[in-house]
């Protein structure tokens, strides 16, 4: 427990923690900005964070220098915090995490936080992710579900999400601290999202929205979505836009839509395997999205 800096002396009935991770699975920042939303939608608190000086690489994970009012400078290091939302009616007490991947030391790291957990009472965990796959801006997040829990799964199943875990390879944090927390008798469902492949480095509220609504609907939470009705239409404009200036990128999203439509309520395969300059379209449409964030910013001249 020597890493972990609590706020606040920690609730023991904190029986449900959704988790989410910056870095792999983090595409589109649907995961972490789920996440985040949670956090204020519930005015959840501050409960403690993990001390980043044993797992993080400082010169890959940078701190951040912010100016206060008096001109003095204030370091922000990497935070993987914890937040507590007490029970509610009809509602069980809720562990909310939010971190970027660490870098070293994950056994260490995982029992730090999952020590934590348990002190919480935590008894299940949603995990929040998404994945770069080959779907189209224009077309619904698709999202896919697995668990451990017979009920959990019943849910899912209903729902038409459910997909029986097949994937062999390398993998992230949240894989390490499931599978612990499987053997400490804890149970866990994962959501992943499919985030548009060329769109790696922009922040997606279509894929935000979609974390959202399937882990309100299972925990029985009615966060205020509304935000994200005008956003991911400026969200779409923008990337309609962007696509429309280049004939090998419209072809590509077109291809893109007809293989999503052919596969309606199946998952859909990682990234096609046509050529195509990725690079040159994200480099594209990034420049696109940002002038034009800065005009928004500048507002009307």
């Amino acid at each position: 427990m020597d890493h972990v800096v609590y706020d606040r002396e920690p609730p023991t009935n904190l029986t449900t923690m959704v988790m989410a991770f910056g870095g792999w699975i983090d595409a589109g920042q649907a995961a972490t900005g789920a996440l985040r939303h949670l956090v204020t939608d519930l005015s959840a608190v501050r409960l403690a964070c993990i001390d980043p000086e044993q797992f993080f690489v400082f010169t890959q994970e940078r701190p951040d220098v912010k100016m206060r009012p008096d001109e003095s400078r204030e370091i922000h290091w990497p935070r993987s915090e914890f937040f507590a939302c007490a029970p509610a009616e009809g509602r069980d007490g809720l562990l909310l995490f939010c971190g970027p991947e660490p870098h070293q030391r994950w056994r260490a790291y995982t029992t730090a936080f999952l020590d934590l957990a348990e002190r919480c009472g935590v008894r299940r965990i949603v995990s929040l992710g998404a994945l770069l796959a080959g779907a189209p801006h224009t077309r619904p997040i698709r999202v896919t579900g697995r668990c451990t829990d017979p009920t959990w799964r019943s849910v899912l199943e209903a729902w038409g999400i459910y997909r029986r875990p097949t994937y062999e390879g390398p993998t992230g944090i949240s894989t390490v601290l499931l599978d612990a927390a499987e053997q400490r008798g804890i149970s866990h469902l994962g959501f992943m999202g499919q985030a548009p492949h060329y769109l790696q480095s922009a922040e997606n509220p279509a894929a935000i929205h979609a974390l959202l609504t399937y882990v309100a609907r299972l925990l029985h939470l009615s966060p205020d979505l509304s935000q994200f009705t005008e956003a991911m239409k400026d969200f779409r404009t923008q990337c309609d836009r962007a696509v429309a200036r280049d004939r090998a990128t419209r072809e590509h999203v077109q291809q893109l839509e007809q293989q999503y439509d052919a596969t309606a309520g199946e998952e859909q395969s990682t990234l096609p395997n046509e050529e195509l300059d990725s690079e040159k379209l994200m480099q594209e449409l990034q420049d696109f999205l940002r002038v034009q964030r800065e005009r928004g910013e500048e507002g009307p001249k």
